[in-house]
């Protein structure tokens, strides 16, 4: 991956396969110089092309959220068990309101769900 400089992903995802491409792979990290993150989306066509696309920012979380449905599987850079903390990437904050109280969560793609504040 690259963005100020050239830096290795901390999570890469295996998406689905589509009716034009194959072997698609969604890596995603952050830049150690600018701390943004960024998001590179690689995939092949049957006739053996490749597309390449890199985001960085805002742009890259919405990259993120927009193939979240396609995600096959994960395989984060250092082998970490699934935990009841979330790590790598975390998408949105939930709310729950139960008696009167409201309550946000921070949840990644694993499932993996933390409070973050309670109203």
């Amino acid at each position: 991956m690259y963005h100020c400089i050239s830096f290795g992903a901390d999570e890469i995802y295996y998406l689905k396969e589509t009716e034009i491409y194959t072997k698609r792979v969604l890596s995603i990290g952050f830049c150690p110089i600018c701390n943004k993150p960024v998001a590179e989306l690689v995939e092949y066509n049957f006739a053996g092309g490749m597309n390449k696309q890199t985001a960085a920012g805002l742009n890259a979380h919405n990259m993120m959220m927009g193939l979240q449905n396609e995600i096959v599987s994960a395989k984060p850079k250092d082998k970490i068990k699934k935990s009841s903390k979330p790590f790598g990437w975390k998408y949105g904050v939930n709310k729950e309101y139960k008696n009167g109280k409201i309550k946000q969560y921070a949840q990644d793609f694993y499932g993996n769900k933390e409070l973050v504040k309670e109203f």
